[in-house]
């Protein structure tokens, strides 16, 4: 599956996330690599090249000459971030909307080199779909907006009138309703949560990637350190933008437990609600 925008800059962190020579390259040589083969302004150039170098990340040494690619990719991941969302709320100041009404979008990122013969990622880990589509954040589809006459309506509201085709799994009659599989093209990808390998209780180590949303770019908003809520009953506010990725949230992705310790209030208050 190839993906390109309008954006020089976008196209080329998408190329950088899972291309390991373009991304050694551009470490070595960046003003080569970004503005004379990519296009970058040398604005765009500057903002990626401190982005990759000076960021935070999860190597022992953050000064370090020499990083894992993967930590570079988790400082590209971060610009990647912040560029698709002020997209979408850039989208949003430039559309009319009737009086009484409020604004939503949605993306969804997709692996690399899917087809319709490879599509299903039942039961796949973080480390497969990586080795084997590309890193799962390189490609997402179109972005979908969906105007509504109420401000906090749930996730599932919002798809169904942004006419993204999106498949579900669950019991219809509860809320524990989830998403298994986006539609591309002619096919479907998906991630089947009812199977047996989801279930913690006969697999407590489970680490299978399923599709997984964010709001705003940010993981379970208001419920850090907690089971998800499903996205048939999560709402939202006017202006926000739903993301959905292919992954496991797990530690490697940044999704530490919130675990109790000295000074830290907030878990001290998770603790206390859970033990209610």
């Amino acid at each position: 599956m190839s993906m390109e925008t309008k954006s020089n800059l976008l196209n080329y962190i998408s190329h950088l996330m899972h291309n390991d020579d373009a991304l050694q390259k551009f470490i070595i040589d960046p003003i080569t690599t970004s503005e004379k083969e990519h296009g970058l302004t040398k604005a765009e150039r500057s903002v990626l090249r401190r982005t990759v170098s000076g960021l935070s990340n999860n190597s022992l040494n953050g000064y370090s000459i020499q990083r894992n690619l993967d930590s570079y990719r988790r400082s590209l991941r971060l610009l990647q971030n912040v560029l698709v969302n002020t997209g979408h709320k850039m989208v949003m100041d430039n559309t009319e909307t009737p009086e009484g009404h409020y604004k939503f979008s949605v993306q969804v990122f997709f692996p690399l080199h899917i087809n319709k013969t490879n599509s299903n990622f039942t039961c796949q880990t973080n480390e497969y779909v990586k080795n084997n589509f590309g890193n799962p954040y390189a490609a997402y589809g179109s972005v979908y907006t969906a105007t509504l006459d109420k401000p906090n309506p749930t996730i599932e509201e919002v798809m169904d009138a942004s006419g993204i085709s999106y498949e579900k799994g669950g019991n219809p009659r509860d809320r524990n309703v989830f998403v298994s599989g986006f539609n591309i093209y002619d096919f479907t990808v998906s991630a089947d949560l009812s199977n047996e390998c989801y279930d913690l209780h006969k697999n407590p180590n489970a680490n299978y990637v399923f599709w997984f949303y964010s709001v705003n770019g940010k993981a379970n908003p208001q419920n850090s350190g907690q089971v998800g809520e499903s996205f048939r009953t999560k709402t939202l506010n006017p202006n926000d933008t739903v993301f959905w990725q292919l992954i496991a949230p797990d530690a490697s992705y940044g999704f530490h437990p919130c675990a109790p310790n000295e000074g830290n209030t907030y878990a001290e208050e998770l603790k206390k609600n859970n033990q209610k």
